[in-house]
């Protein structure tokens, strides 16, 4: 039986800027060069993870019990992960904070980010940062039975604004030294409380590149300049720049399915652009969820007032304070 003090770890979601589903493989092979943008979010998934001899994992959360068994690691996120970094088990997995479902922020990656960690923790095992992404998103493809990226999992390990390039033989990540104050002065992250699912908006875009669309290769091309013209922009502090690159990586995404950009998701986005923003575009695989802005300063309460009336249950994202 395992026997250690409780461990809590939080690791933070994270709102892409530029270059989401890129993240793919093998879709950042078929556009080299790619490279996704994202940044890190006050908010995430915190998780205590305690000896609990009485079953293999208990995982509890919001006082909802539900016990596993090693062969839930075929269908089940947190039994994949205990599996792996534990296979003995006899512990609890107590959540105490996570995202809203269907954020389009990240969620399941970050909560895998936050259970490994734990899990390291506690067996005192020790992974490169690479190495953790990898295997991450290999047992997260398992559980999903469907291509999973790597974007989601660096900013939870390594908090900040991120340029992740897709090179053959694993990533290479960049960390953009931006101010946080210049950051939260134009970026704005609003979850609208839309429904969506990235999983099917995501598998869409994979299967139609993949089969050789030309129309969906030449939207993914699009894509792939806009994320390397917002790094720049940013590596160069130019608000404007940033607001143009962001403005037509959207323009393109949108063009890649019917389902990424459904009315209500269309009409939050442009509540937010005729009220000032620069730019303004879905988290994620888009569909729902989030959305974020980039906007000029002075425009930026007007923007989320707009946004945020077009949103039943919706709310600002603050941005990781450190």
């Amino acid at each position: 039986m395992l026997s250690f003090p409780p461990v809590e770890v939080f690791a933070p979601a994270r709102a892409d800027l530029a270059g989401g589903t890129l993240d793919l493989w093998p879709l950042w092979c078929l556009h080299p060069q790619s490279l996704t943008l994202n940044v890190s979010l006050a908010v995430g998934v915190r998780l205590v993870l305690e000896p609990y001899p009485d079953a293999w994992v208990m995982h509890e959360v919001h006082g909802v019990r539900q016990e596993l068994a090693p062969n839930d690691a075929a269908h089940d996120l947190t039994a994949a992960v205990v599996g792996h970094f534990l296979p003995c088990g006899g512990v609890r997995v107590r959540v105490l904070e996570q995202l809203p479902v269907g954020s389009g922020l990240g969620g399941s990656s970050v909560y895998a980010v936050a259970l490994a960690r734990a899990c390291l923790a506690v067996s005192r095992q020790k992974l490169s940062r690479r190495r953790l992404v990898a295997t991450l998103r290999d047992l997260e493809a398992m559980v999903l039975q469907a291509p999973t990226g790597t974007q989601d999992y660096y900013p939870a390990l390594l908090p900040g604004v991120l340029a992740i390039h897709h090179r053959p033989g694993g990533e290479v990540v960049e960390r953009i030294a931006v101010r946080k104050r210049w950051l939260g002065a134009h970026l704005l992250v609003i979850f609208t409380g839309i429904t969506h699912h990235s999983g099917l908006v995501n598998w869409q875009v994979y299967r139609a590149r993949v089969d050789g669309d030309p129309t969906v290769s030449r939207w993914l091309d699009a894509i792939a300049v806009a994320a390397r013209q917002c790094r720049q922009a940013l590596m160069s502090r130019d608000a404007t720049a940033v607001g143009e690159a962001i403005a037509r990586e959207w323009e393109a995404r949108r063009q890649l399915a019917p389902d990424v950009a459904p009315p209500e998701l269309a009409a939050v986005l442009g509540a937010g652009v005729a009220a000032g923003a620069w730019a303004g575009k879905a988290c994620g695989a888009g569909g729902g969820g989030s959305v974020l802005f980039w906007t000029p300063p002075q425009r930026r309460n007007a923007v989320a007032k707009a946004a945020l009336a077009c949103c039943q249950e919706g709310f600002t994202v603050p941005l990781l304070a450190s």
